[in-house]
């Protein structure tokens, strides 16, 4: 009876080992995951800042105008607009 309460509480122990071992694992694992995602977090911050500045900067006035002249573009000339008017009967509609 003895030597069976010895071998059943060497296989608890056991047991109980490899489950602490496997949760140590577990948790350092989980831990370096976490790191990752903070570093990728902070990495997709400084993008984001950076694209927010660049989306103002591409967004101001003079610089869509010098982009446009680049392609050929030419500023509004009221000589060359033509307005296009709709007859009274379909403007109701």
């Amino acid at each position: 009876m003895t030597r069976g309460l010895v071998v059943l509480i060497g296989i608890a122990l056991f047991a109980s080992a490899l489950s602490l071992i496997t949760a140590q694992h577990r948790s350092r694992s989980l831990f370096i995951d976490l790191e990752r995602a903070q570093v990728d977090a902070k990495r997709l911050d400084v993008d984001h800042d950076r694209l927010r500045i660049d989306q103002s900067r591409l967004s101001q006035p003079a610089y869509v105008e010098s982009e446009a002249r680049k392609i050929g573009m030419k500023p509004i000339d009221a000589a060359r607009t033509v307005f296009l008017t709709l007859p009274a009967a379909e403007a109701k509609k």
